[in-house]
């Protein structure tokens, strides 16, 4: 779930919300009964602090953020079927019956733990509210929780020159009374999990994750002395640690959406009649790979089936900065270009693995106008314009052609329900360049009016068809609008199941072909080209 404090940039799309699009729309496409489930995660003390810091309430703050990540999320074509909040009163009262569970069950004790106080601004100071010299690199002005410049985690007492992030007076230190989750307990049990087969994880993410539970897994404080958050029932003036409520959303988020339609909640997270794929970055593996699980385990709900990671994005081999400028928001990026281009890019770009990402406008500018282009849109564009040049009514299927495309689309399908989308995206390029193969060896336009040329465009066509349905994960506006250019009118599941069948029928390319004719008009190129130009302009704001 998005955190809302930010207003979401080119890679916060890379490893999970657009691969969690892809896969939804696919399975869509398929006609399972798939929902997509995601909101703002919303409490939590880096909120808070900004808050303080813009003289706001956190509840100013949230309120923007979701506003603003919502609308970059449409535009970006990011579909939902429910976008929640974490600050709604029925995920409180989720979140709260998790920890009665937890705490029923024997996982949930006490105990007195230090915290940083202070005394001017009468408030607890958790590591977002607290400032200093790191105690590793000498780096002034940073957080109690990592070190920006060197990288490194620490504890708020380990900072040098520590001082209260609002005020600058120097904290005292007291003690309070915290809740723990008896994380160490369920070793056995996770490991077990994790050992077995009902769950598929993204390569590689296994061994990180065993190790850490050979090293011993350590038990979390899961209290926070804010007013932040939702409020612990026995621990007056707490609240709970921002990583025990926000993924108890993917529950209440779920309960919200089924209440709404008609459907059974307790059916997908209680009986286990669902099968339940996570998307994440590879920053929060511990947090779902290990805390969740064992949240879930306590509390007798079902564990996912897959959880699929990917890497971090940088912007031209930097780290992406709001501070130092390394910084393209998706709405800027949408300002210039079509956001199905940053779709194409990090489709074709991004494996489903633990390897990070760069956005370059080079290769950006490269994918878009020589594959998505060049290899797509010009094929599509060629075929289209001679057919409405020439009488190829009378053509035939070539049969090797078809041959081909079927083999494709069982690869393709392979592939998606995978989780391979770049290779499934591949598939698809693959589709085209077998047209422009067979356009270059075959050159119908010299004789459009020949059986052969007849023949070629007939089969090249069919190709098209194919490319109207499979880009639909990935260019689902792009996918539309060729649709529409050729008269298909399509709908799924039937059209997508029945595809390889559809482009091996004659009678049923031909119909189309006769709305190809009978409405020239309609033929216009899909994309338009990426112009050194555009580039300038968004690059000219990137501080370096």
């Amino acid at each position: 779930m998005p955190y809302s404090n930010f207003e979401p940039h080119l890679g916060h799309v890379r490893s999970t919300y657009l691969p969690a699009d892809i896969f939804a729309r696919f399975l869509k496409m398929k006609g399972e009964r798939a929902y997509h489930i995601c909101g703002t995660d919303e409490h939590g003390t880096p909120i808070l602090a900004k808050a303080i810091k813009e003289g706001k309430s956190p509840r100013d703050i949230v309120d923007h953020y979701h506003e603003i990540i919502k609308r970059a999320f449409t535009k970006a074509l990011i579909h939902f079927d429910i976008f929640s909040r974490t600050t709604k009163p029925h995920h409180y009262e989720m979140t709260t019956k998790f920890y009665k569970k937890a705490k029923q069950e024997g996982y949930i004790y006490f105990k007195e733990v230090p915290i940083l106080y202070c005394e001017r601004d009468k408030i607890a100071l958790p590591d977002r509210l607290v400032i200093g010299t790191c105690p590793y690199c000498g780096a002034p002005n940073q957080y109690g929780d990592h070190c920006e410049a060197c990288g490194r985690t620490y504890s708020a007492f380990q900072l040098k020159d520590a001082h209260c992030a609002i005020c600058g007076s120097i904290p005292v230190v007291k003690h309070s009374k915290h809740a723990f989750f008896a994380l160490s307990q369920l070793s056995d049990n996770l490991e077990k999990w994790l050992k077995g087969d009902n769950v598929k994880i993204t390569r590689g993410v296994k061994e990180h994750v065993m190790h850490w539970i050979k090293e011993g897994l350590q038990d979390w404080d899961i209290s926070r002395d804010i007013y932040w958050g939702v409020p612990i029932p026995d621990l007056p003036n707490q609240v709970f640690y921002v990583w025990w409520d926000a993924p108890i959303g993917y529950v209440s988020f779920t309960k919200e959406l089924f209440d709404a339609i008609g459907e059974n909640w307790e059916d997908a997270w209680i009986y286990g009649n669902a099968y339940i794929v996570h998307f994440i970055g590879k920053d929060i593996i511990y947090h779902h790979v290990l805390f969740w699980p064992a949240m879930l385990m306590v509390n007798e709900f079902k564990l996912p089936n897959e959880i699929r990671v990917r890497g971090f994005a940088t912007l031209e081999g930097e780290k992406m900065s709001k501070s130092r400028g390394i910084y393209i928001t998706l709405e800027d990026f949408i300002r210039i270009w079509p956001s199905e281009y940053l779709r194409f890019y990090w489709g074709i770009t991004t494996s489903e693995s633990l390897d990070d990402g760069d956005f370059n406008f080079r290769e950006y500018k490269e994918k878009i106008n020589k594959v998505l282009i060049g290899e797509i849109g010009n094929f599509v564009h060629r075929v289209l314009t001679l057919i409405s040049r020439g009488e190829i009514l009378r053509g035939k299927i070539i049969k090797d052609i078809s041959k081909e495309v079927r083999e494709s689309l069982s690869r393709f399908e392979s592939l998606m329900i995978k989780n391979q989308f770049d290779s499934g995206l591949n598939v698809i390029i693959e589709i085209a360049r077998l047209g422009n193969k067979l356009l270059s060896e075959t050159e119908p336009w010299r004789n459009l009016t020949s059986k052969e040329a007849a023949d070629v465009l007939v089969s090249a066509f069919s190709l098209i068809v194919s490319l109207s349905i499979l880009l639909s994960p990935f260019l689902p506006e792009s996918a539309r609008s060729l649709r529409e250019m050729i008269g298909f009118k399509a709908s799924f599941p039937e059209n997508y199941i029945q595809l390889g069948s559809l482009i091996s029928n004659e009678e049923f390319i031909s119909s189309l072909l006769n709305q190809v004719t009978k409405h020239k008009g309609r033929i216009k190129p899909l994309f338009k080209k990426v112009l050194d130009e555009e580039i300038s302009q968004i690059s000219s704001k990137l501080k370096k």
